[in-house]
């Protein structure tokens, strides 16, 4: 008979006093167990399946769900096998910076805004690129980002063009996403992103109007928090297929006015699920402007964030962010990926598109015949572990969030890996992403409680 353990990536939370939450990280699981139930659960563990299945079969489904392992299964080798063949899978994520320049200058930014537009030179290596990978990789996801992509918005539609052109003529599955501070984000910019693919965007938001218009504000002055939102407004009213990730940043004067600016968000947006709300706390990131900056302790803006996160999924829809965030690979940075890389306006090779200015981050060039020349040494510091002490990462039962690889930048400067969460904030995600789903599919009656499980996300 088979001997059954609690898998070594399955934790499980106190819900409250009548309910048990476990979530496997490898397998992007949640389920809502009885506490009563969990507590007949685990008296088996460890002892030869005698065919129990309280409540319905409650063992068994935990069991064919990833929940509970067998004792004689090598379960981390196995896991660690498969978390490194997906991240060889053939995909292509590139992070294009058509424009280096932003008509914003928030006071937390710690870009130069020197680069400028992106040279045709650079756009027609970007091409030959894409052609010649197009042959060979799986798939292929562009991101805009900048500076801001839509000062140079006909570039963005030349590549795209391009782009979308190979993928069809090699057969290759295209998505794209910009990153963009919303201001010419109208509708006639609108029409002409959406048919070309761009159809999932993040935008920043400071707070309600009135921090907002204080951090975030047009290079020549001037406020920009109304022109977002009835930006944001216009897409609201269409009907084509879209997301938006909206990023709420809080400092310590906008947490006094989150209260109203939920009821505001939920009356506009709230019943619209292509539209979720996310929050981030206002950060010294590197800019000229860090000594003057208010922001939250670190200690506690994790704590706040995981508040107002609560607070808000009462009122409207959290960001698919949230359950992201607990799926294999869903806390691991882009820039530690074999398959990512960022291009700038002059053709410089990035891994991070958070420190342009570091020659660490500075990876190689893209040449104007599509090659790329790449410092391999500098290259295998951002997606390797192997150069970092990771005792800690061997026995972690969310390994395959990160896989130590959370993020590289402050890795390489701390020489080991960076935690993505204490334990504490990764309790409340779990909670966080039950209540969502138990929103989501109503009042239930199945088999001890609602379950969920993603596929994992590469």
């Amino acid at each position: 008979m088979s001997v059954w353990k609690k898998s070594r990536y399955t934790t499980a939370f106190q819900l409250d006093s009548d309910t048990v939450v476990l979530h496997n990280c490898f397998m992007g699981a949640l389920a809502r167990v009885p506490a009563q139930t969990f507590s007949e659960i685990e008296a088996l563990v460890g002892k030869p399946d005698s065919g129990k299945n309280p409540e319905g079969g409650v063992w068994e489904e935990l069991c064919t769900n990833g929940f509970y392992s067998p004792t004689d299964l090598d379960e981390r080798s196995l896991v660690e096998g498969i978390l490194s063949r997906e991240g060889d899978h053939g995909h292509q994520d590139l992070i294009i910076l058509p424009h280096e320049d932003c008509n914003f200058r928030c006071v937390y930014c710690y870009e130069s805004h020197a680069g400028g537009r992106m040279t045709a030179e650079v756009a027609g290596g970007l091409k030959r690129f894409v052609e010649t990978g197009a042959q060979e990789w799986s798939s292929l996801h562009t991101r805009w980002f900048g500076g801001e992509p839509l000062l140079a918005q006909d570039l963005v539609l030349e590549l795209s063009d391009a782009f979308l052109e190979s993928c069809a003529r090699h057969g290759l599955p295209y998505r794209s996403q910009m990153t963009t501070n919303a201001y010419l984000l109208n509708p006639k910019a609108l029409d002409a992103l959406l048919p070309r693919k761009i159809q999932d965007f993040q935008i920043t938001l400071d707070g309600p109007g009135p921090v907002h218009d204080t951090t975030r504000f047009l290079a020549g002055g001037g406020r920009t928090f109304q022109t977002i939102y009835d930006n944001l407004l216009a897409m609201k009213a269409r009907r084509e297929e879209f997301t938006v990730s909206v990023r709420i940043n809080f400092n310590p004067e906008s947490l006094p006015l989150m209260d109203a600016f939920f009821e505001t968000l939920a009356q506009d947006f709230g019943e619209d699920i292509r539209f979720g709300i996310y929050f981030r706390p206002i950060g010294k990131y590197g800019g000229p402007n860090d000594d003057h900056l208010s922001v939250c302790e670190s200690g506690v803006s994790k704590i706040v964030e995981m508040d107002l996160s609560r607070d808000f999924a009462r009122h409207g829809n959290l960001d698919r962010l949230v359950q992201k965030s607990l799926v294999a690979h869903g806390q691991v940075c882009y820039a530690s990926k074999k398959n990512s890389l960022v291009v700038g306006s002059d053709g410089t090779l990035y891994k991070c598109s958070v420190a342009f200015e570091d020659p660490a981050n500075h990876v190689g060039h893209l040449r104007q015949d599509g090659t790329l020349e790449l410092d391999r040494d500098r290259w295998q510091k951002w997606v390797s572990t192997q150069h970092l002490d990771c005792k800690a990462c061997e026995p972690c039962p969310v390994f395959p969030l990160c896989q130590g690889k959370y993020c590289p930048r402050s890795s390489l400067q701390a020489g080991k890996p960076v935690c993505p969460m204490t334990r504490t904030t990764y309790a409340q995600l779990v909670q966080l992403a039950a209540e969502a789903g138990n929103r989501a599919s109503g009042p239930h009656h199945a088999k001890g409680g609602n379950q969920s499980r993603p596929e994992r996300q590469q």
